[in-house]
C-alpha cells in the first residue's frame, strides 16, 4: 500500500474581524467611562487582558510590556 503525499498544507480557516466593528461591539458591553475613543485606550485594555492572562499563563508578562510600552507611545502622539 503506498501512501499519498500531498504537498503544502490544507487550508486553515483564519478569522477576521474588522477593528472598527470590534470596538463598536465592546463599547456596547463597556461603562460610558470605559469605552475605547483612541488607539491608546484599546493598548490600555489589551495590557489589562494580558495581564489577567498572565496568571494563567506566566509568558504573556512580556505581552503585558509591550502593551503598556505602545500605549504609552500612542497617548505622546506616536502610535498606530
Amino acid at each position: 500500500m503506498k501512501k499519498e503525499l500531498t504537498l503544502g498544507t490544507p487550508s486553515v480557516p483564519v478569522l477576521r474581524v474588522d477593528a472598527a466593528k470590534f470596538r463598536e461591539l465592546l463599547n456596547r458591553v463597556l461603562p460610558a467611562e470605559c469605552q475605547v475613543k483612541t488607539a491608546a485606550d484599546g493598548w490600555w485594555l489589551a495590557a489589562m487582558a494580558s495581564l489577567c492572562l498572565s496568571f494563567v499563563f506566566p509568558p504573556t508578562v512580556a505581552l503585558l510590556l509591550l502593551c503598556v510600552r505602545r500605549a504609552k507611545k500612542a497617548e505622546k502622539g506616536g502610535g498606530r
